[in-house]
């Protein structure tokens, strides 16, 4: 199924493209400027992330060293673009095995990364409808981008205002979730579920540390900065003229794209959203966008795939995944 909607966008990105045109558009690429992002954005930015999920992390275990985090960033994204988010689920277990710490807390400090990571895109989304509210409107027709984004937005805050209740009546959610264990699962896999819950929650422990929002809120915008400095530098490699403004839309629309969970990085959803916006609301070349599209996904997939399988060679990894109770 999956595959299908990755077929699916990618003819939709490439139906209306000369093909000859496209070849020779790449080229004459610059590819030194491309290159130079995908090193800013992934890699530097991965170095960042790595550092704000130590802040995330502290309050299970206190300064885990940026060694034990960053070959796990990487060898998940690796994860991610071979399979589905599967990334999400090797990088906690990878650094729970390594820090001893639990693996349900961990993965819980995953979930605290992607709210931020999307109400992240969720407010710079915003930042751009103040200039570019009727290209995209006309660009997305039909779907209104604007609306999804707003009710998203809603139902994360929703979400995170439950969990921060939960943090502060710890004890009265582990008794309402054993209730709901006892009422609709076989007694003997409520314990461990039971468990395993109280562990996610765990992982949101920051919130009970104020000292840390402000080193959060700092990596998390600058994590942000590294992929505008990313597209920005990509602009060059095929003489786009745009500004820095215009390389953080692009973000924000190739952030809505890698939602999607789907094969080869989401590479399909991401050419379809970067050509569109280039196109419809740049005016750019359609094989100029389409080739931006490509080296960019490309050079981007291709670090972190060879970064990830350096990492998992040199740290011995095994991939035995799976959230177990503590």
């Amino acid at each position: 199924m999956l595959s299908a909607v990755l077929v699916f966008f990618i003819y939709l990105a490439f139906k209306d493209i000369d093909f000859g045109l496209l070849y020779e558009e790449l080229l004459k690429t610059k590819y030194l400027y491309a290159l130079t992002g995908m090193v800013i954005g992934t890699f530097i930015g991965s170095y960042i992330r790595a550092l704000r999920w130590r802040y995330l992390l502290d309050p299970l275990k206190k300064n885990i060293p940026m060694s034990s985090l960053f070959s796990p960033v990487m060898i998940g994204y690796m994860m991610n673009a071979i399979i589905p988010r599967g990334g999400e689920v090797a990088r906690p277990v990878i650094t729970a095995q390594k820090e001893k710490i639990s693996r349900a807390s961990a993965f819980g400090t995953i979930l605290v990364e992607r709210i931020f990571d999307m109400l992240s895109m969720f407010v710079m989304f915003g930042f751009c409808l103040f200039f570019f509210r009727q290209k995209i409107s006309e660009a997305f027709y039909p779907y209104d981008i604007e609306m999804i984004s707003l009710y998203s937005s809603l139902v994360i805050l929703a979400f995170v205002l439950v969990i921060v209740l939960m943090l502060f009546n710890l004890k009265k959610t582990e008794i309402i979730v054993e209730k709901i264990t006892k009422k609709i699962l076989p007694s003997k896999y409520q314990e461990s579920i039971h468990k395993i819950f109280i562990s996610i929650i765990n992982g949101f422990l920051f919130i009970k540390h104020p000292k840390s929002y402000f080193k959060i809120f700092i990596t998390t915008a600058l994590i942000w900065i590294c992929y505008v400095i990313s597209s920005y530098l990509s602009f060059f490699a095929f003489d786009i003229n745009l500004s820095f403004l215009d390389a953080n839309l692009l973000v924000v629309l190739s952030s809505f794209a890698m939602t999607l969970p789907l094969p080869g990085n989401s590479a399909g959803s991401y050419y379809l959203f970067i050509k569109t916006a280039l196109v419809s609301i740049y005016s750019i070349n359609p094989e100029v966008a389409i080739g931006y599209a490509i080296v960019t996904h490309l050079l981007n997939a291709l670090g972190l795939l060879v970064a990830g399988f350096y990492y998992s060679i040199k740290e011995n990894y095994k991939f035995s995944v799976g959230l177990k109770s503590e």
